[in-house]
């Protein structure tokens, strides 16, 4: 995902909470340029920076607060989903259903007296039963290179073993595919370690230099966002999420 605009306020226009993408002449669709926003295993989703007599806040703002929202959803009170003092001054919640269904979350800063940001599904968005699942049952080799906590998935470019050289052989991109892709974690995925996920007194691995050492969720983050994302096998589940890794010894 592209890094989030920085988005001036606009001219002051009214605008309701729940306006769509391209409502109000003064709202400020933030995925233009930064990207569509969604929790993990939900529908992707665009910002939007809804215009009022407080004017339209920054997308890098808006970016901020609804990632912050996503990562404590989870815990937020009652069917809604609300989280009070995000950033210290925002408060988010679903939209009654069915728009809750459809990703729309509503936020207000200052108890909704100052500026306001929502999530609309995209215009252009094709129906949930046409979302096309990129590696489902599939096991994959990865490099992951990083974390989008916006979108909650891990990124990860697909790897190859190339034989010879120096080291007698090593991984490299597969040929024609330099995409980096995304997908979210299962809930509860599996993770092993190699020797540096959870780092132990020794290398732990099979026979194909496969980890065995079973590390948690938070370890498996941890190094998903440190500096250097490790190289991993990875099981997809039907639903297109990650559920098991197993990272790739390197000597």
């Amino acid at each position: 995902m592209k890094n989030a605009a920085v988005v001036q306020p606009q001219a002051k226009a009214g605008g309701a909470a729940g306006s769509s993408a391209g409502g109000s002449a003064g709202d400020v669709n933030c995925s233009t340029n930064g990207g569509q926003v969604g929790p993990a295993g939900g529908p992707m989703v665009d910002l939007i920076a809804v215009s009022t007599e407080e004017g339209t806040p920054g997308c890098t703002e808006a970016f901020n607060v609804i990632s912050e929202y996503y990562a404590k959803a989870p815990n937020g009170e009652g069917p809604g989903r609300r989280v009070l003092d995000i950033a210290g001054h925002w408060d988010c919640a679903k939209a009654a259903e069915p728009e809750g269904s459809q990703g729309v979350v509503l936020c207000g800063k200052d108890g909704g007296t100052g500026f306001r940001i929502e999530t609309a599904p995209s215009k252009d968005s094709a129906p949930s039963n046409q979302v096309t699942q990129r590696f489902p049952n599939t096991t994959q080799t990865v490099q992951f290179t990083g974390y989008d906590t916006t979108a909650n998935m891990a990124r990860f470019q697909l790897v190859t073993w190339q034989a010879g050289g120096p080291d007698n052989g090593h991984y490299v991109p597969v040929a024609g595919d330099t995409k980096t892709y995304r997908l979210p974690l299962e809930n509860h995925e599996q993770v092993f370690s190699a020797s540096t996920v959870c780092p132990g007194d020794s290398v732990t691995v099979d026979g194909q230099g496969r980890g065995t050492k079973a590390c948690t969720p938070q370890d498996l983050m941890q190094a998903l966002t440190g500096d250097t994302p490790p190289l991993a096998e990875i099981q997809v589940d039907g639903n297109d999420h990650i559920a098991v890794v197993k990272e790739l010894y390197q000597p």
